[in-house]
């Protein structure tokens, strides 16, 4: 997935119809990953033809369409990143390669005030979209962990290509 960028400047969505048999074709020559951040697909039957739009979604889209449930959950992390970040300051944990303070588990940890709300947001599913992923698959939870956590510490991989 790809992360969000923190100034997005909002663009117009595109929209790509199909009239026929797509079986085999290679959307990523009209739509490559870097291009969007989200998709919609709508498929039709009209006239034994078939109709596919795919619509990419700006980032101030899939903000709107989150609720309360997901917003508590970004505050929920946030809330224990900061909890991580004070008690590795407090026992000193400090990782000299990384410039950073590091939790007991050996991952890095950033102050609140260094994650990004709303690219936070943007990650987190809907409720809906969570659990038929966790029904399918049992890695699930391990990835949205991931890449929650590479969402919140992107000021330190901003800081280590900066260097």
């Amino acid at each position: 997935m790809k992360q969000i960028e923190k100034n997005l400047v909002k663009e117009k969505s595109r929209a790509l119809a199909v009239i026929q048999d797509d079986e085999g074709f290679n959307w990523n020559d009209f739509l490559p990953e870097e291009d969007y951040v989200g998709l919609a697909l709508v498929a039709e039957v009209k006239q034994n033809a078939f109709v596919a739009v795919v619509k990419e979604k700006i980032k101030e889209e899939i903000l709107k369409e989150k609720t309360e449930r997901e917003r508590f959950f970004v505050d929920c992390r946030i809330e224990k990143m900061h909890e991580e970040f004070e008690e590795a300051k407090y026992y000193g944990r400090w990782d000299k390669k990384r410039e950073c303070y590091i939790n007991r588990n050996g991952d890095p940890v950033v102050h609140r005030r260094e994650v990004v709300y709303n690219d936070v947001l943007a990650v987190i599913p809907l409720s809906g979209e969570y659990y038929s992923n966790v029904a399918k698959d049992k890695d699930y939870l391990k990835r949205l962990e991931n890449i929650i956590r590479d969402v919140m510490i992107t000021s330190l991989k901003n800081k280590d290509k900066k260097e």
